[in-house]
């Protein structure tokens, strides 16, 4: 039975944690490793949360905690440099298309909530640094020297997964390996993420809002994006991210990605400073009020995998699959996922266990590869620099109709799941979401699925809370508004108790703080937004312009009104760069033409 193996969680960030409340929640036995760290805890800036991973937060029973120290996302507003409004993406009508809002919170509060309902027993120093597999059994080693054996590991511990590195090492001795998981990782965005300490609402007004319209502000011919997004607390988070051209990582290698010198942070500091802030003053005025201790830089890039397992090892969050979008929310969906199909194990065969990891790899691999496509459609509108770019973020902004938008998000959402063996939380989307079963193969052996599945878990106040958040944000504004919003519309009139971090009803409390035996970080590394038409095609599987062509097949769809403007396409604009070179070829051979003409022409008369 599933309750008789051992399962192995490598990492303690938002993705491990998610896997441990569901596998306690499950019955499964575990452990959680986690290297200890002198880190402070509340380093690094803002996560975002999306509907799609509400729903299992709701069923944990901690949705109202998650209210006390979030804000909810009304939408993304691009300005350039001298504070010139591009263009908003709205996204206020998810809590009544997807049940909830987008939420918006710092990372350390998210990673305390669900650290405190993982039992402190369960937590292990220790630095992963590769493992061993048979056919029965798995064997994690540390690098303080110990091991540590199981049934099953799962591979929580990041983008420079090192369990990756010995996993895909050892199916590429075997010639296993798919051509793209050989190459080498890639990084092309340096990104520095912080939150300055509370704020005087009296001088930034924004504070005040109910909910957060995260602003983007680009820069001119420098390469950086600045990213703003308001807390609950009188904070403001922010990332700033660098496009650098492409540097060749090979797997193994985390130590020196993460590893940055003082005068590093003091360069990227000082190219933005004295740039305008969209809520007043300088950029300066924000980064002065955030402890240099309290910032996180790390590189990344955008890739999604083609291996997720092998034996009994199975990879999760950003070891498989990295996005800027919202990668917290894909990773508790790969945590949901996994757990579900692990609870419905029989024995730990190896059989079994690969009949589980394929069905999983098949259930979150295609939806996390369009996660990626479209986090670098992302970055194409609010980074992309040139021509091309231009008129995407023109045709995103000023002429995707609205149908078109909620068709797209609609299939971004629609797969919100939950864990099988709790009872469901309604969901009260009108954008109905996938079936959330057990597939025929396992429906047999889900003994510990049963009717009280259809029972309500929230309670008659949170559900009128939850109804009553955001209610008088317009539904009928539209998403894709050209002139500039005023901030009180972008916000309801409700505010929130101050974070008390109270028991959730479902899943105990174990403690009250970080025990003493081990301090775990709190900060994943995150993609942030960069350049996609500058990826290399040997980086990932798939670039940012394939993903964008695919997109932009649906805006051409019938769905879309006939009395749309036509603008150009996405095709067009990618040549319009190809085109201008080729007409200042032209432009030259023809005046060469000319010149020649005109000397033969001259010798003739002489």
């Amino acid at each position: 039975m599933a309750t008789d193996i051992k399962v192995i969680i490598a990492g303690a960030g938002l993705g491990g944690l998610s896997a441990a409340i569901s596998l306690e929640l499950a019955g499964i036995d575990y452990i959680v490793l986690e290297p200890a760290s002198d880190s402070k805890g509340d380093i690094g800036g803002a996560v975002q949360v999306s509907p799609t991973a509400m729903h299992f937060l709701h069923q944990l029973g901690i949705y109202e905690e998650i209210q006390k120290i979030s804000k909810p996302v009304s939408g993304y507003s691009m300005n350039e440099h001298d504070m010139n409004y591009v263009g908003r993406i709205d996204v206020s009508p998810f809590k009544e298309r997807y049940g909830y809002h987008t939420e918006v919170m710092a990372r350390s509060q998210l990673h305390a909530l669900l650290f405190q309902r993982v039992p402190p027993k369960r937590f292990v120093i220790g630095k992963v640094l590769g493992m061993i597999q048979g056919r029965d059994k798995v064997t994690v080693r540390c690098s303080d020297g110990s091991t540590h054996e199981g049934d099953i590991l799962i591979a929580a511990d990041g983008a420079f997964s090192n369990i990756r590195h010995t996993l895909y090492w050892s199916l590429d001795e075997k010639k296993r390996l798919p051509k793209t998981d050989t190459i080498n990782m890639s990084v092309d965005l340096h990104v520095i993420s912080g939150c300055t300490k509370p704020l005087d609402p009296e001088k930034f007004p924004v504070l005040l809002d109910t909910m957060s319209e995260i602003q983007s502000v680009q820069l001119p011919g420098k390469p950086y994006t600045i990213w703003f997004m308001p807390l609950l607390d009188n904070r403001i988070a922010w990332d700033i991210a660098r496009d650098v051209p492409k540097t060749s990582i090979r797997q193994g290698e985390s130590s020196k990605v993460n590893i940055w010198r003082p005068e590093d942070i003091e360069e990227v500091l000082n190219a933005v400073k004295d740039y305008d802030c969209p809520y007043g003053g300088k950029i300066g005025d924000l980064l002065d009020t955030t402890p240099p201790e309290q910032m996180y830089m790390y590189m990344s890039e955008e890739r999604c995998w083609e291996t997720w397992f092998g034996g009994r090892t199975v990879l999760l969050g950003d070891a498989c699959h990295k996005g800027f979008y919202q990668p917290a929310s894909e990773a508790i969906l790969d945590a949901v996922t996994l757990a579900n199909l692990l609870s419905t194990l029989q024995d730990d065969t190896h059989e079994s266990i690969a009949a589980v990891f394929n069905e999983y790899r098949d259930r979150r691999a295609p939806l996390a590869k369009a996660a990626v496509e479209q986090s670098a459609l992302f970055r194409q509108v609010f980074s992309g620099k040139g021509r091309a770019a231009s008129l995407k973020r023109n045709l995103v902004f000023n002429y995707m109709p609205d149908k078109v938008r909620h068709m797209l998000d609609d299939k971004r959402h629609e797969n919100r799941p939950q864990l099988w063996f709790l009872p469901q939380v309604k969901d009260c989307g009108i954008a109905r979401p996938v079936p959330n079963l057990p597939s025929s193969s396992s429906s047999d052996t889900a003994t510990t699925i049963t009717a009280s599945n259809s029972t309500l878990v929230a309670s008659s106040s949170s559900t009128s809370t939850s109804e009553s958040r955001g209610s008088t944000v317009s539904r009928t504004s539209s998403s894709t508004s050209s002139p500039r919003t005023s901030r009180t519309s972008w916000s309801s009139v409700m505010s929130r108790p101050a974070f008390t971090m109270p028991s959730a009803p479902n899943v105990p409390l174990f403690s009250t703080k970080m025990p003493s035996q081990v301090v775990v970080k709190k900060v994943e590394p995150q993609v942030s937004i960069g350049d996609a038409d500058k990826r290399s095609s040997t980086g990932s599987s798939d670039s940012g312009i394939d993903s964008l062509k695919s997109s932009c097949t649906l805006i051409t769809a019938t769905e879309v009104p006939s009395e749309v403007t036509p603008v150009p396409s996405i095709e067009e604009a990618n040549q319009v760069e190809k085109s201008d070179d080729n007409e200042k070829q032209l432009t030259e051979v023809v005046t060469k033409d000319q010149t020649t003409d005109k000397v033969n022409e001259q010798a003739v008369a002489v």
